[in-house]
């Protein structure tokens, strides 16, 4: 029985540290990400409506917000029908996908990197004149292409 319940207890609170951890997360993002620019909006929208007006700016955000609720709302409606249409196995397993996938991009990264494959590719050295000017590449200077046996040229007929 204590087999069970320590196995119980470590997993429980393993759970509980990895929701801990995904709340602090959530935390500090809000905090030093979403919270400065909730401050910027509110200090540039009392500039504005000293600027323009209190009812020019407040009429403007009220079209705005107004725009994007009726996109939501549409976007919503939208996927929630296609839930909808799902059956609930489907549904259920999308969501354990949808977690699996979330834990799976926290814990492991590739080991491609864009930077390699674009230092790799990285352009050829120019040459340059004494006084700096680029030379331009002549054909002869060029590598020569492989040559194409038995084919005759593109304009001239068969």
């Amino acid at each position: 029985m204590d087999y069970v319940l320590g196995a119980l207890s470590w997993l429980f609170t393993t759970l509980f540290a990895v929701l801990w951890w995904i709340v602090a997360t959530l935390f500090w993002v809000f905090l030093w990400l979403i919270l400065p620019l909730i401050i910027v909006a509110y200090v540039a929208m009392r500039i504005a409506e000293s600027v323009l007006g209190k009812d020019v700016v407040r009429a403007w955000l009220k079209t705005q917000s107004m725009k994007f609720g009726a996109g939501t709302w549409v976007r919503v409606r939208r996927l929630s029908f296609a839930l909808s249409a799902l059956p609930v196995r489907v549904t259920l397993w999308f969501i354990v996908y949808a977690v699996w996938h979330a834990l799976v991009s926290l814990l492991w990264r590739p080991k491609w990197s864009p930077w390699r494959r674009a230092w790799a590719k990285r352009w050829k050295p120019v040459k340059r004149t004494p006084s700096g000017r680029r030379i331009k590449e002549t054909a002869k200077d060029k590598a020569p292409s492989k040559p194409v046996a038995n084919k005759p040229a593109a304009n001239t007929p068969n």
